[in-house]
């Protein structure tokens, strides 16, 4: 487990400002940073971090909170991994449990299996007596200086990596989950490469996670790549992604071939936004993880049938995100390594300048190659071109793809409307009857790997931390909101009751939620501000009950504490505060003097308070009928007290232009 202190400090030690602008640029707006949301698609900016208590909130998706939130949604992380990508990244060295800093977690050994690997094959490149190796890079214009650059390696195979990784002190099973390692017939553990060069692949923070390994002669796989891992999915993963990662930033451009050595080529002639898909198509997580970092993919498809047959594949994803997907297909066959060769990274650039819009080319394509002068090849090309259109049938722009077909193919548009309908019956056909099989082979393949493995033989134990409470958990009885479920009560029937009637709240409990959390945004960002009215905030009737432990936390620190460390008070009694304290607007909006703004909030959440005390009151009044004359006078005066106090705030209220009213 990792430990508060251990999560504090690394808190303390990273910017969020300087974090989120890795990837989002920020302008300022009032005393907040604004931006389009990285993690849903817009065109105008509802994102927003406020500097002062390092917490961000997008009004765009909802979502929330502070630097370990933030890099979890960012780099799909478990909260202990988000902390520990943070700590590498301020050099912070974390003082983990002993059992973890002994062996250390699943994730972290197969890394490290990864490294020792990745360093015993590049040592066996560099310094090993086989040759070939060597021979086989430098035909491919690939020196030493590459070599060292890139870590590439040889695998010379013969268990030789087995009994490198054995002395290490690395176990068998650790070895088969990094697949560096495989057992072949009669058990025996053996290496997974054999006499293959090998492409080490790193995740996007530089460690190596898995492995890319090519025969040097004749041979089939021509390419092996390692199988899926804990830390590796050719489906997520994009080598050179460590490398390209800040220059696609600074040219809101990434650039996708679908080789090693063609990545390597062009980071080497200078195109250093430059990544390379590994052994698949671009996927959607692909996308989503380049989207991050740039305004545009292009796809650089080798000039031949199959990286066309790649493009039209890739349309699938043009409307999934804001990122502008072009493509590039080289002329004469060539890949990006052989075109670099012959005519430089200048010639290129200006391709990759040039790149076409890809659903532009797809349908250019298709025209080139379909034979229109004849109703058979009509038929057939609008067959095709409906197909292509499939994956973006429920968009909005379907019209348009229609009218672009309709075009194309000299028809009109209904025609080509009713021919997408049957064709996309027969493709929803299709893909169920493929589901139906892949469901039955899983099982059957279930099946067998339950029978190889043994009937209650454990998986491999590394300390996961997949049991661990997630970090932005938050209990039942902690919630105010309409949508969450009700706390049990005392003598609720046991566990397996359904689950409780949702708490639902009233037009003034909403309006009140909503000013107490735009008070705590600039409570926490300005807690001296604040100290003026502590008294009046403390007499608050709260909705939520969190947002009162906070206001509280603020307002007990001394004068003079920074917003900074008003967070870490806020932290200790509410852990989940930078979710809480990050939604309010009114620092953005507020033309208002700081001093106003506050006064305002203040005696808004009174009015809420004392109009929620005066209808209880009434209430009582009309339908309890066991008051006695001194109860009913009492609660009477109650009553007018209230009503005065409401007549008084709602002309102060009244008097200023509301500051957040725009939100």
């Amino acid at each position: 487990m990792i430990s508060e202190e251990d999560k504090n400090r690394v808190r303390a030690a990273t910017d969020l400002v300087a974090l989120v602008q890795e990837t989002v640029p920020l302008k300022p707006r009032g005393q907040d940073l604004w931006g389009c949301c990285p993690f849903h698609g817009e065109k105008t900016p509802s994102f927003h971090v406020i500097p002062a208590t390092q917490v961000w909130h997008c009004f765009g998706c909802g979502e929330g909170g502070d630097c370990f939130t933030y890099i979890m949604r960012r780099e799909n992380l478990s909260f202990p991994e988000a902390v520990r990508y943070l700590a590498d990244r301020a050099g912070i060295e974390l003082e983990e449990d002993a059992h973890q800093a002994r062996r250390g977690t699943r994730r972290s050994r197969i890394i490290d299996v990864c490294e020792e690997t990745s360093n015993f094959y590049h040592m066996q490149l560099m310094r090993g007596r086989d040759g070939r190796p060597r021979s086989y890079f430098s035909s491919r214009h690939m020196g030493s200086d590459v070599c060292r650059k890139y870590r590439l390696g040889y695998a010379p195979g013969r268990g030789a990596l087995v009994a490198h990784l054995s002395a290490q002190g690395f176990t068998a099973q650790e070895m088969i989950d990094a697949n560096v390692a495989v057992r072949r017939n009669g058990g025996n553990l053996a290496d997974r490469f054999y006499e293959r060069v090998i492409f080490p692949i790193f995740d996007e923070r530089g460690s190596c996670v898995a492995f890319g390994g090519r025969i040097m002669g004749d041979g089939q796989p021509k390419y092996l790549n390692t199988a899926e891992t804990a830390v590796f999915h050719k489906k997520k993963n994009l080598y050179a992604f460590n490398w390209a990662k800040e220059h696609i930033v600074a040219e809101a451009q990434a650039v996708v071939v679908e080789g090693y050595t063609d990545a390597i080529a062009c980071h080497e002639a200078g195109i250093g936004n430059v990544v390379a898909t590994l052994g698949t198509a671009l996927t959607e997580y692909h996308v989503k993880t380049l989207s991050r970092f740039a305004k545009q993919i292009v796809y650089l498809f080798d000039g031949d049938a199959a990286g066309q047959k790649a493009a039209e594949r890739a349309i699938q994803f043009i409307e999934q995100s804001t990122v502008d997907l072009r493509c590039v297909v080289l002329p004469d066959g060539m890949d990006p390594m052989e075109f670099i060769t012959a005519r430089g990274g200048d010639a290129l650039r200006a391709l990759l300048a040039g790149a076409e819009p890809l659903m532009d080319f797809v349908f250019r394509k298709l025209e080139e190659r379909s034979d229109t002068a004849t109703p058979g090849g009509r038929a057939a090309a609008l067959d095709e071109a409906c197909r292509l259109i499939y994956p973006l049938r429920a968009s909005y722009l379907v019209d348009s793809y229609y009218m672009q077909i309709a075009d194309l193919l000299g028809l009109d548009a209904e025609t080509v409307r009713s021919a997408a309908q049957r064709v996309f019956r027969t493709v929803q056909g299709e893909e169920a009857t493929a589901r139906r099989r892949e469901q039955m082979r899983d099982a059957a393949r279930g099946q067998r790997t339950g029978a190889a493995r043994g009937a209650g033989e454990p998986a491999a134990a590394y300390g996961d931390e997949a049991d661990e409470v997630p970090y932005d958990y938050i209990p039942d009885d902690a919630r105010g909101f309409d949508d969450a479920p009700a706390p049990a009560q005392a003598g609720d029937p046991g566990t397996g009751a359904a689950p409780a009637a949702p708490v639902v709240l009233t037009d003034l409990e909403r309006r009140a939620l909503a000013c107490e959390r735009e008070l705590l945004t600039l409570l926490t960002s300005s807690p001296d501000a604040f100290r003026p009215f502590a008294e009046r905030i403390t007499e608050i009737d709260w909705i939520d009950p969190r947002h009162e432990s906070i206001a509280w936390a603020v307002l007990a620190t001394p004068a003079g504490t920074s917003a900074a460390d008003a967070m870490q008070a806020v932290l200790a009694v509410c852990p989940e505060a930078p979710q809480l304290v990050s939604g309010g607007l009114v620092s953005s909006t507020s033309t208002h003097p700081t001093d106003v703004t506050i006064e305002f909030l203040v005696n808004t959440l009174e009015l809420y308070t004392v109009q929620r005390r005066l209808r209880a009151v009434q209430a009582r009044l009309r339908q309890d009928r066991s008051l006695d004359r001194a109860q009913r006078r009492e609660l009477t005066i109650q009553a007018t007290r209230f009503a005065a106090r409401q007549r008084e705030l709602q002309k102060a209220v009244s008097g200023i232009a509301d500051p957040f009213a725009s939100a």
